[in-house]
């Protein structure tokens, strides 16, 4: 099956000249698989999909939005470049590309591989150098060619035929880049960017520019001299002193990374141009090849493209959410919880902080696609009908507090902290769909609502940050948001978690994981709560003094460090203590000028300086990370730090949950254990961990605080 090309009229051309889109396609893997870093997709077998799904869905985007005439994705090559041949140190910085990134290069061939889409690599040459041929090539033939990437060295190949398009993500539109755009964000045009890049070099690559000349004053030599040569047959009348120095010094390097950063166009690459044409492409296969590795949210769009409608059509099932704002409304809701054999109940609040949060509205759901919210804070109040929350806690508190009322939900432990501020003690908690879900594929990163939903619903939930927008200062608070989106997303997250707790729960009984989830998980849900409500005490008094003395023997080594380095420079800047070490002092450079630990802890043999800056790292890491954090912690409200105990981190050790039991202070809320609530701890633990552990562990249950 063929796909279906609709011409787009987004870049109106003259000549209507033929559009080529060439994807950088290690760029865009790496771009999709980082933003979702927190929250990764994964199979059922626990195999990271993240950069898969970024990558097709920007495809499949691309060619629904734009409706090019030829496509390729090229990528690099596992081999050394030319690039490497001219210096060796050519991104010998770079880290080396994670594992589980790494793990779906291959499936993401075999996927584009399957729908013909032209996957192009060479070995000896960058990704950079095909696009910039094929764009040459395109060229010729009076085609257009967007690159499709970020890279800001593709901006050298911008020219009336070449333009570089860099995807929309969040809530970033398109951007394309003409000569026009260039020079507006670099202050240059497309054929001066290797000049400006060569002199001011590139981390990421390692390519060394030339000494001090950052963005700024390469851009000023650039525009004043015409290009790098010129810059450095100039370079004893460049008024600044560090760059006039780099460049009477660095002329062999400038030219070096100059020709590290130029593309090569004329690549011995063996490609039909017609055999990038979209016609050749194949949605259906494709589609077929996504769900192999259960990707399904984006596979209909493919059939889309194929003109196809999808083979097993989803529909999006109506919802019904109910809001309560009346009394009468009000009693209705609490039949129906009293009545189900569960509900699934969910809060919006004012804050993530549980300790600290106001109750805005309340979500209930028992059957599929039907909720209720009950709102107390929202914008509208006084304009329309509405509860006060005295009245809503008063109704629904027994209903909640009831033990023969099964209630589930997600991240469930939330909800009982904000609820205990309010005097209302959480029974009868039966199942937390984020537990159940981290018991089935305990190596996940994530266990958020919205992924657990498009994992086993295949359904993509309403962002919150369409609600509230992006972190910042000009986020929402749910209390300011229209009472109807709020309706709708909080009703929802009720819905879901009502609709993952049986096909969950169904999974852990056939793992036989159900009377793990049963008997320890779930009844250690309150326990934790409890845990995180007491709190832990400090002797905020005592850390004061601790303070006060690394503050003096910071003093001390600060001294010692500028005696013995015979000047006084910024301790705390790597680039002021690189020049001490290797300029003045004259120490080897082990890496480069780096001056981390394990550079510092080399050269400690070779001269007093390198182990009085780790002593003096030491203290003051001690001091910022500990001393004087810890009492910024505290809550004032209460005098304590509250941690958060997470049951959906480890993959593994104990099932048991281990305390150490010390001096709380005066305000000590809960006894000391007896010796029958204890397990010895070598019956636990064994070898090494043993000697690591408390040394005792409390039996499941035991704990009452």
């Amino acid at each position: 099956m063929s796909l279906t090309v609709n011409r787009g009229n987004i870049f109106p051309a003259m000549d209507n000249p033929k559009r080529l889109f060439v994807l950088d396609g290690t760029a865009l893997l790496y771009r999709a698989h980082y933003a979702m870093i927190n929250n990764p997709l994964m199979t059922s077998t626990g195999f990271i999909t993240s950069g898969i799904f970024g990558f097709m869905n920007a495809l499949v985007r691309l060619l629904r939005s734009e409706s090019p005439d030829y496509l390729a994705a090229v990528f690099d090559d596992r081999a050394k470049t030319f690039r490497h041949q001219l210096y060796t140190e050519y991104k010998a910085t770079r880290e080396k590309m994670p594992d589980e990134l790494a793990a779906q290069l291959q499936p993401l061939e075999e996927i584009l591989n399957s729908m013909r889409v032209p996957v192009l690599r060479l070995p000896g040459f960058e990704a950079d150098d095909l696009m910039g041929t094929l764009s040459s090539r395109a060229e010729t033939l009076g085609w257009r060619t967007y690159l499709v990437t970020g890279d800001k060295d593709m901006m050298q190949l911008v020219s009336d035929y070449t333009l570089v398009y860099v995807p929309a993500q969040r809530r970033n539109p398109v951007k394309i880049y003409g000569r026009a755009e260039v020079e507006e964000r670099w202050g240059v045009p497309p054929e001066k960017m290797v000049d400006l890049l060569g002199l001011m070099g590139d981390s990421s690559d390692n390519v060394p520019g030339v000494p001090g000349v950052g963005a700024k004053t390469a851009l000023k030599l650039v525009l004043q001299y015409g290009s790098l040569e010129e810059a450095l047959n100039h370079a004893d009348e460049v008024g600044n002193k560090r760059a006039r120095e780099g460049l009477q010094t660095g002329r062999e390097l400038a030219l070096l990374s100059k020709e590290l950063v130029t593309i090569d166009c004329q690549v011995p690459l063996d490609v039909d141009m017609e055999a990038l044409n979209v016609k050749n492409i194949d949605p259906v296969a494709g589609s077929e090849k996504l769900q192999e590795y259960e990707i399904r949210a984006i596979t209909d769009d493919l059939l889309a493209l194929a003109g196809e409608a999808p083979a097993t059509p989803v529909e999006r099932p109506k919802k019904h959410y109910q809001l309560v704002t009346t009394a009468q409304q009000l009693d209705s809701l609490c039949s129906h919880l009293s009545a189900a054999p569960w509900f699934s109940f969910d809060l919006e609040t004012t804050s993530i902080n549980a300790l600290q949060a106001e109750i805005v509205g309340l979500a209930f759901a028992i059957e599929p696609h039907h909720g209720w919210y009950v709102p107390v804070q929202f914008p509208e109040k006084g304009t329309v009908p509405s509860l006060e929350l005295e009245q809503v806690l008063a109704a629904i508190g027994p209903i909640l507090e009831d033990p023969q009322c099964h209630i589930i939900g997600q991240n469930i432990k939330y909800d009982l902290q904000v609820m205990a501020r309010y005097s209302i003690e959480v029974n009868g908690i039966i199942f937390d769909t984020m537990i159940g879900a981290h018991l089935l594929e305990p190596d996940n990163a994530s266990y958020k609502l919205d992924n657990l939903s498009l994992a086993y619903l295949n359904y993509e939930m309403v962002p919150i940050e369409e609600l509230i927008g992006k972190r910042g200062k000009g986020q929402l608070s749910m209390a300011q948001v229209p009472v109807q989106q709020v309706a709708e997303y909080a009703a929802e997250d009720a819905d879901i978690a009502a609709l993952l707790y049986p096909l969950i729960n169904e999974r852990l009984v056939e793992l036989h994981l159900d009377a793990t989830n049963s008997n320890l998980e779930v009844p250690l849900i309150p326990v934790l709560a409890t845990m995180e409500r007491n709190g832990v005490f400090l002797d905020l008094e005592l850390l004061a003094k601790m303070s006060l003395k690394l503050n003096a023997d910071l003093k001390v080594l600060v001294q010692r460090i500028h005696e013995t380095a015979g000047t006084e420079f910024n301790i705390n800047s790597p680039q002021q203590l690189g020049v001490v070490l290797f300029d003045q002092l004259g120490l080897k450079q082990v890496r480069k000028r780096s001056t981390d630990v394990n550079v510092l802890q080399i050269l400690r043999p070779k001269h007093p300086l390198p182990g009085l800056i780790l002593d003096y790292r030491m203290i003051k890491k001690l001091q910022s990370t500990y001393i004087d954090a810890f009492p910024v912690l505290v809550l004032p409200e209460t005098g304590r730090i509250h941690s958060s105990f997470n049951q959906t981190v480890a993959a593994t050790g104990s099932q048991y949950a281990a305390a150490v039991v010390g001096h709380d202070g005066p305000n000590r809320r809960f006894p000391l254990p007896t010796s029958d609530d204890w397990v010895p701890r070598q019956e636990v633990f064994s070898g090494q961990l043993a000697e690591l552990a408390p040394f005792c562990v409390l039996k499941p249950g035991r704990l009452q605080l």
